[in-house]
């Protein structure tokens, strides 16, 4: 990823990594299964904070998932996840995420990703296409979308 701070500037969202103690590794540092989860608990805030997602109106399911380990990440490293829709599709669209080290005005890259979810109806247990409603608070939330 070319520069850090220009990706940055694409994303709107940006959220405090709270590590627990037990997403610690016997190897000092957060282990690799752990960074999908922070990927969903940043996706779930992001939904919830500037969607306004209706959960019982519109379901997803995970289609695939993504990350690139830059560096280890080390308990307490104070870090944040930043996160953005970056494609629309017909039924699906990407999510992608950046985990960055913040520490006396400095910004490291430790891992970045994305996950590619489908709409969902868990009744009929189908995939649906992207309803307007949604694809219109995504235009205004994320001007960058595509870039």
């Amino acid at each position: 990823m070319g520069n850090l701070e220009e990706a940055i500037k694409l994303f709107r969202f940006k959220m405090k990594l709270e590590k627990r103690w037990s997403d610690i590794d016997e190897m000092g540092h957060v282990n690799n299964a752990i960074y999908l989860t922070y990927f969903e608990q940043s996706r779930v805030s992001y939904f919830n904070e500037y969607m306004k997602w209706n959960w019982q109106e519109y379901g997803v399911i995970l289609a695939n998932s993504h990350v690139d380990y830059i560096r280890p990440l080390l308990y307490p490293e104070p870090t944040f996840i930043y996160t953005r829709i970056s494609r629309l599709g017909g039924k699906s669209f990407e999510v992608q995420y950046l985990i960055v080290n913040e520490k006396e005005g400095e910004k490291v890259l430790v891992a970045k990703g994305y996950t590619t979810l489908v709409m969902f109806d868990y009744k009929t247990k189908s995939s649906f296409i992207i309803p307007n409603t949604i694809r219109e608070k995504v235009a205004e939330y994320e001007p960058a979308l595509g870039k």
